[in-house]
Formats: C-alpha cells, structure tokens, sequence
C-alpha cells in the first residue's frame, strides 16, 4: 500500500477519521535519521495493507505538526479508530516494529456466552 504524503491538517484528521488503524511519520527532508527510517517505513507499508500509512513533510505541514505537537524528527504517531495509541520520538526502528505489531493485531473476541448455571447458584 502507498505512504500517503499530507500537508494539511484537515487531509489528516479526515485520514485518521476514515482508516481504523493508521501510523503517521513526521519527518524532515534535511534529518538524517528520517531518511534512514523512511525505507523502514515504506517496507512496513507493504506489510501491513490493512494500516493506512501517512508522511508528513513538517516543513510543508507546519501547522499540523504543530497541531500534533511534534518537536522532534522523526516522530511517528499510531492511531486506532482515530485515537493515538502510541508516539515513538527518533529513529527507533525496534519500537516502531514492536508498536505495528501491536497496532496491526485483531481485537480479541468478545465472549457473548453466558454461564446461566454460576450466576443462579452464586
């Protein structure tokens, strides 16, 4: 699957908004440790299809970083049903790998059964 590259806060939030899981990068075309983390990412795009993956070039999307309070390059932010789960501040390919794994996971199932019997005899 592509990385989608947004520059605006509105494209991020309605990306967040309509992907149940997605991870976004927040990198700079100048840091060294972003350029070694960026063909991490791409490789993980292509792993996880089912993970909508977003870059977000801070220096073309000043607003919404600061909007995402990023202070550090590389950050990457990963989001469930539009909630933020988790943010790895550097280029940390260990905790990004250990945090898609997470991410990428089925919920656990729900037991509908109920065990009449034990709350009767209770």
């Amino acid at each position: 699957m592509p990385v989608l590259s947004v520059t605006t806060i509105d494209e991020f939030k309605a990306l967040i908004k309509e992907n149940p899981k997605a991870v976004a990068d927040f990198y700079a075309s100048w840091c060294s440790a972003c350029k070694t983390m960026t063909p991490v990412f791409e490789d993980l795009s292509n792993k996880y299809p089912d993970v909508t993956f977003i870059s977000v070039d801070v220096d073309d999307g000043e607003d919404l970083a600061h909007e995402q309070g990023i202070t550090a390059m590389p950050t990457f932010k990963l989001f469930d049903n539009g909630e933020m789960i988790e943010e790895i501040v550097g280029a940390k390919k260990p905790a990004l790998l250990t945090a898609m794994t997470k991410l990428a996971q089925p919920p656990a199932p729900v037991s509908t059964d109920i065990n009449v019997s034990a709350a009767t005899t209770a």
